[in-house]
């Protein structure tokens, strides 16, 4: 895909697509730049930042509802997630915000495995029932889909580190494998309740 401009919006968060992310903007530069995206109705970038420095793949998001203005122009809104991109470079004299000149890439042409889908979604299904009981949702194992890796990656109790390892991963075979490997370790330690609460607290947004 061809190269192009995106406002961008560091956070130390991993955002993946299919997925939905409460946000309280406060800061005046964010302020601007979602007024502007609420108007057009334009995507914006969501890149991993922390004290290791900035990501260079992130995903980009749409603006789904504000559910609440302040007096001061802080707002609660959610966003939802879209497309992964590759950040090329920075620009910061274009806007009051960050902008990134990215390149969009999408799901190599690759078959889903079923058996490998199916076997990684019972892992998780028993993460689940572990972890939050009635409460929690289950995936049929019906669902062999690309992009459904993303969708258990959010309740997986994956930290920051490998989130953004999963989101780098290009086909949905390999962030399969990634999660299967990952469950299959994770499960027998479920029995420690420090485990449990590690992985409720890394429980993804919403």
């Amino acid at each position: 895909m061809p190269e192009t401009w995106l406002p961008l919006f560091p956070l130390n968060v991993v955002l993946f697509p299919r997925s939905a992310l409460p946000l309280h903007i406060f800061e005046e530069r964010y302020k601007v730049l979602i007024n502007e995206c609420i108007g057009s109705g334009a995507p914006f970038g969501i890149v991993l930042s922390s004290d290791k420095g900035t990501a260079d793949v992130g995903c980009s998001a749409t603006v789904s509802s504000v559910a609440r203005r302040y007096d001061d122009g802080r707002m609660d809104i959610v966003v939802g997630g879209q497309s992964r991109y590759r950040l090329l470079r920075y620009d910061s004299g274009r806007a009051p915000y960050l902008v990134g000149e990215i390149r969009y890439f999408g799901e190599p042409d690759e078959a889903v495995d079923g058996d490998l889908a199916a076997g990684t979604v019972e892992l998780y299904n028993a993460l689940i029932a572990a972890a939050y009981k009635e409460s929690g949702t289950l995936i049929g194992l019906e669902r062999c889909e690309s992009g459904l890796s993303f969708v258990m990656a959010q309740k997986a109790g994956l930290d920051l580190a490998r989130r953004q390892e999963l989101l780098e991963i290009p086909g949905e075979n390999g962030r399969l494998r990634m999660l299967k490997e990952y469950l299959t370790e994770l499960l027998p330690r479920l029995k420690r309740a420090e485990e449990l609460q590690r992985v409720i607290k890394n429980d993804g947004y919403i």
